[in-house]
């Protein structure tokens, strides 16, 4: 049902099966905090983990303004690497010092789009995995709020819903899921995390 720390660490370490580093120059890097919460195991695997989600604050300047996401973001001019960018990020987002020790490995890589429109760069979600939950706090004019979800919780098919996006006055019905506080998690968060799902469970 789960896999170990050493397995998980094992799958994504042979980095991103799509690989859109060759395609496009420009890049955005993304971290999946993994907590080990302690929780007990015994019952369902993935109720010791959870994950850390972001709310964007509202900034017009911000293609996912609103949106829920994982923190990080644009390697600049000035970062060594897009995992010096994205360590960058999340410290500036949620005030978090992570070691590049806690990386266990990648995900496969998104073309970033916006209002349905593929953009000219991409995003990498980098993995880590966290000993013990935190402390994060949200950065008032980058971050509006920020929430750790279990697992399980997103694995439970109780919280999926349909999610209707009306843009340009034509309704989508997208895949979705309710999050604890009420938000919906859908579009490019929601893949990543459908992503690191089917690793954990293979």
């Amino acid at each position: 049902m789960s896999k170990s720390k050493s397995e998980l660490e094992e799958i994504l370490s042979q980095g991103p099966h799509t690989d859109l580093s060759k395609t496009f120059s420009k890049a955005s890097g993304v971290a999946l905090l993994l907590c080990n919460t302690g929780a007990n195991t015994e019952i369902d695997p993935l109720s010791r983990l959870e994950l850390l989600f972001i709310k964007r604050a509202t900034n017009p300047k911000d293609h996912w303004s609103g949106h829920i996401a994982f923190p990080g973001g644009k390697q600049d001019e000035g970062d060594p690497s897009l995992l010096a960018a994205c360590l960058r990020e999340v410290q500036e987002e949620v005030g978090l010092h992570l070691s590049e020790d806690s990386l266990i490995g990648f995900l496969d890589d998104l073309q970033a789009r916006k209002h349905g429109n593929l953009l000219e760069f991409y995003i990498r979600p980098f993995v880590f995995s966290l000993k013990e939950k935190p402390f994060v706090k949200a950065v008032a004019d980058e971050v509006e709020k920020t929430l750790w979800v279990p697992l399980n919780y997103l694995t439970d098919t109780k919280n999926h819903i349909t999610y209707t996006l009306t843009r340009d006055q034509i309704k989508l019905e997208l895949p979705g899921i309710q999050l604890p506080d009420g938000e919906v998690l859908w579009g490019l968060t929601y893949t990543m995390v459908q992503n690191l799902l089917r690793n954990l469970q293979a």
